[in-house]
């Protein structure tokens, strides 16, 4: 009899220990990286014991001489909430130049997450200085760069394969939320915007998850079971591919 009470005792403290291992692991997030994601990325921190803030974790240079044409120049921004990246040319938003490049996409105030952010400058000139602007909430942050060039470019609308222009790397968000998880492009020519789940299977007529006009993926009342994983965007132009994956963690408030 004794035997039999010491035996349940130590199964009772067995599954305590792997019960709270499991939560461990839970509470950890988790990163996935991809082709487009530097090796030395820094782990998402945990949501409950971050405050918000911003922080540019790869900026611009401090100048770019002869760039070649067009110039493509990125920015990954990660903050709590989820960042947006606005860019400006000479001080000025971008969208006083070339409409809808600043489309603002809404973060949930419990996410965080990393977001990379690229601009196409077709026509690069000398001394312009344009600026990637990281905002999350009331935090900003900036970095800027200088073009020095003694070409005179021409703008060239060029078939060219599309590119995506801004995407999360991960988001971790609270459950029972929406989230949008953009995929903006650049496309000289007709481009379609299609999204795989975390089955790797097309998103197409399901009852919560719909691509937007802009090529975001906004999802309904995510969950950790059924929604948590990567979700993977691709946009295709006649001139080739592009794709970008996006790693959603859910936890509970």
């Amino acid at each position: 009899m004794l035997n039999l009470v010491s035996l349940l005792v130590t199964a009772a403290l067995v599954s305590l220990h792997c019960s709270r291992q499991a939560n461990a692991l839970l509470e950890r997030p988790k990163l996935i990286q991809h082709n487009n994601l530097e090796s030395n990325e820094i782990p998402t921190p945990r949501p409950k014991r971050l405050h918000k803030y911003v922080k540019i974790h790869q900026g611009l240079p401090e100048s770019i001489t002869n760039p070649e044409s067009p110039l493509v120049l990125q920015c990954v921004v990660w903050g709590k909430p989820a960042p947006v990246v606005t860019w400006l040319k000479n001080g000025l938003a971008i969208t006083d130049f070339e409409e809808d490049s600043n489309e603002i996409f809404s973060s949930h105030p419990t996410s965080l997450a990393g977001l990379m952010s690229k601009l196409v400058v077709p026509v690069p000139a000398n001394g312009d200085v344009y600026t990637c602007v990281g905002t999350a909430g009331s935090k900003q942050k900036t970095n800027s760069t200088t073009i020095y060039t003694d070409e005179d470019f021409v703008e060239l609308e060029l078939p060219t394969a599309p590119l995506i222009t801004a995407y999360y790397y991960s988001i971790l968000q609270v459950m029972g939320s929406s989230i949008t998880l953009p995929c903006r492009h650049y496309s000289p020519t007709k481009a379609q915007v299609y999204w795989l789940n975390r089955d790797d299977k097309l998103i197409f007529d399901h009852p919560r998850m719909r691509v937007l006009p802009s090529g975001d993926l906004h999802i309904k009342d995510i969950s950790f079971d059924t929604d948590m994983g990567v979700y993977t965007c691709t946009v295709k132009n006649s001139y080739g591919t592009d794709t970008a994956s996006t790693f959603l963690y859910t936890f509970r408030a």
